[in-house]
């Protein structure tokens, strides 16, 4: 199993069993790994909804700078979460996982980053 599975893992069973904060091996790997550039990002073409919570171990720069590469995604970050924050939050990350793939896109009224809506690529 990788970083990922294990603080994952971990991750639940701290959030089942009492409310110490989450540390496990690896988890300076999830601030720069994995090293994909924005040139490999800016290839993605499906709806992408990039989430991330306001007290996560991924920085809002390094979530922002996703958004911003991949085109035409949105960004989530949900308040009061951590990196486990479908745990934290389970109905509002449903929510919003839901919304992105099965909900009409809004268009923008005053759009400063979007050139063109996520039905239009």
């Amino acid at each position: 199993m990788n970083v990922w599975g294990v603080c994952v893992l971990r991750a639940w069973a701290t959030a089942r069993t009492s409310t110490t904060r989450l540390r496990c091996s690896g988890q300076e790997e999830w601030r720069t790994e994995p090293t994909l550039t924005p040139q490999k990002l800016a290839r993605i073409g499906a709806p992408t909804l990039v989430m991330v919570g306001d007290d996560d171990l991924v920085s809002l720069e390094h979530s922002i700078a996703l958004y911003r590469a991949i085109p035409g995604s949105e960004l989530a970050v949900v308040p009061g979460t951590s990196h486990v924050l479908p745990l934290e939050k389970p109905t509002e990350v449903n929510h919003l996982v839901i919304e992105h793939f099965t909900g009409e896109p809004i268009e923008a009224m005053l759009p400063v980053r979007r050139a063109t809506t996520r039905t239009e690529r």
